[in-house]
C-alpha cells in the first residue's frame, strides 16, 4: 500500500495490485487444423482484426468459412458478409469442400449477409456522382456491419475489401474508407477477418495501408513450383508470439483448409 496526498491534507491509500494491475488478454481457437500452432497454441486475440491476403483459389474464403464453422461448434455466433458473391455461390463452394455451413445458417449459429448490390455502382455516371454513390454505399455497408455484427455474434468475416478499394481509386479517399470501416469494426469488439487479393505473390511485396491498421496479418500463396502443397505464413500478429516462417497448407475435401506448421517451405 502507499499513501497518495491530495491537495493539502487529505491523502488516500491506494494498493499497488491495483496500480500494476494489466487487463489479461483472452483469445480465441481458429479451429483450423495447424493455424493455431503458428499463434503460440492461443489463438487470434479477442476482438482482433486480421488481414486474410492471397491469390485466387488459394483458399481464403474456405479458411473463413472454416474459422466460422469452428467457432459454432464451439458456441461462438459467427457472420459472413459478402461484397462480391452471391450467397447461393457461397453455400455451394462450402458444400463442394465438404463445410457443412447450411445447417449451421439453418440453425442461426452464422449469417450469411449478402452486400454486393450495396457496394456496386451501375451505369455510366461522372465521376462526382460516382464518389457520391460510392460514399453513400460505404456508409449503408458501415451500418450493415453494425447491424450485422451485433451481440451475440463473436466472429465477423469480411469478404472481400478488394470490391471496396476498387471504387475509391483516389488513394487517400481510398485510405479514408478503409479506416472509417476498420474503425465501426473495432468498435464492436467482435474477432474478424478481412479478405482482400494478393496482386504479387513473391516475398518483396506490395504492402497496402489496411495492413497498418491491422492487428495480424496472414498471407496464402500459390506455390509457383506447382506442388499440390501451397504456402500460408502468418506475417504479423499484435498480442502473440506467431511463427512468422512461411508453412505449407493444402485444401482436403470433407475439412478445408490444412496448415502442417511443423514443415517450412519456400517460394
Amino acid at each position: 500500500m502507499k499513501r497518495i496526498w491530495l491537495r493539502r491534507k487529505w491523502s488516500v491509500e491506494v494498493s499497488t495490485a491495483q496500480e500494476k494491475k494489466v487487463r489479461k488478454r483472452e483469445f480465441i481457437l481458429s479451429g483450423i487444423r495447424g493455424l493455431d500452432e503458428l499463434l503460440h497454441g492461443k489463438g487470434f486475440p479477442k476482438g482482433s482484426i486480421t488481414y486474410l491476403l492471397g491469390g485466387p483459389g488459394t483458399g481464403k474464403t474456405t479458411l473463413s468459412l472454416q474459422y466460422l464453422c469452428e467457432g459454432a461448434k464451439m458456441g461462438d455466433n459467427g457472420v459472413f458478409i459478402s461484397l462480391d458473391e452471391g450467397l447461393d455461390s457461397i453455400l455451394e463452394n462450402a458444400d463442394e469442400v465438404g463445410i457443412d455451413l447450411e445447417n449451421l445458417v439453418n440453425s442461426k449459429m452464422i449469417s450469411l449477409v449478402d452486400a454486393s448490390p450495396i457496394v456496386s455502382v451501375e451505369g455510366e455516371i461522372s465521376a462526382q456522382r460516382y464518389r457520391r454513390s460510392a460514399e453513400s454505399s460505404l456508409a449503408i455497408l458501415m451500418d450493415r456491419i453494425a447491424y450485422s455484427a451485433r451481440p451475440p455474434a463473436k466472429r465477423l468475416v469480411i469478404d472481400s475489401l478488394a470490391t471496396i478499394v476498387l471504387q475509391f481509386p483516389e488513394p487517400s479517399e481510398r485510405r479514408m474508407a478503409l479506416k472509417g470501416m476498420i474503425e465501426t469494426i473495432r468498435e464492436l469488439k467482435i474477432t474478424t477477418l478481412l479478405l482482400s487479393e494478393l496482386s504479387n505473390t513473391g516475398k518483396d511485396r506490395d504492402y497496402n495501408y489496411e495492413e497498418f491498421l491491422a492487428d495480424g496479418t496472414i498471407v496464402m500463396r500459390a506455390n509457383s513450383a506447382g506442388n499440390t502443397l501451397q504456402t500460408f505464413t502468418v506475417e504479423k500478429m499484435r498480442g502473440v508470439e506467431n511463427d512468422k516462417r512461411p508453412h505449407p497448407y493444402k485444401i482436403v475435401k470433407g475439412s478445408g483448409v490444412e496448415v502442417f506448421p511443423n514443415e517450412l517451405a519456400e517460394f
